[in-house]
Parts: C-alpha cells; sequence; structure tokens
C-alpha cells in the first residue's frame, strides 16, 4: 500500500473531500476529519475509528493497525502502516471511520 493508493481509496468514499493542515493531508465527510496522511510519519497514516472498530481491526491485523500513543489512540485514533496493509483492509477500515464520522461522534 502506498500513500497515493491511501488517498485514492480515501477519496472513492461518498463525499469525501481532501485538505491539509500542518503538514498532514486530511479527508473529510460533512466537515469532520476521519483519516490523515503526512508527516510526521512517513509511511504511516492515522484513522479515527470507534474504540470497539479499532480493538477488532488490530485483532485481525496487528502488523497493520496499532492505537495511537496516549489519550488519542484510547479514543479510537488508529496508526495504519502502509507498507504492511492490503487493499481490502484498508477499505474497510476507512469505510468505518467515514462512518463514524458521519454519525456526529468524530
Amino acid at each position: 500500500m502506498t500513500p497515493d493508493t491511501f488517498r485514492l481509496t480515501a477519496l472513492s468514499l461518498p463525499n469525501v473531500q481532501a485538505g491539509s493542515s500542518l503538514g498532514n493531508e486530511e479527508f473529510r465527510v460533512g466537515g469532520k476529519v476521519f483519516a490523515s496522511l503526512g508527516s510526521p510519519m512517513v509511511g504511516q497514516a492515522v484513522i479515527k475509528l470507534t474504540p470497539q472498530d479499532q480493538a477488532l481491526f488490530i485483532q485481525e491485523a496487528p502488523s497493520v493497525f496499532a492505537p495511537k500513543p496516549g489519550g488519542p489512540g484510547a479514543r479510537g485514533e488508529t496508526i495504519v502502516k502502509l507498507a504492511m496493509a492490503d487493499a481490502e483492509g484498508l477499505r474497510r477500515a476507512l469505510a468505518a471511520a467515514c462512518r463514524k464520522a458521519t454519525r456526529g461522534k468524530g
């Protein structure tokens, strides 16, 4: 998985728009950020899952997904190691993060 593939996958979801903030490329739905890509974590992305979804994705693919350190990780912010990710698993994780944002809990 490459950053370009991550970007294309995120943008393929309904109503998603790209933007940027502080050197990160962000992906929003309904004005809410649900994923980001960029510095300082080259080769990684962050998606905002529910804690329950985060636990499921980490259990399914612990070499791909990890909680972001500290409080954000406890709230579901999840690091994605792009080199280890497969297209289908990433698509499902991005879709879950997008759904969370559209429910107003992100």
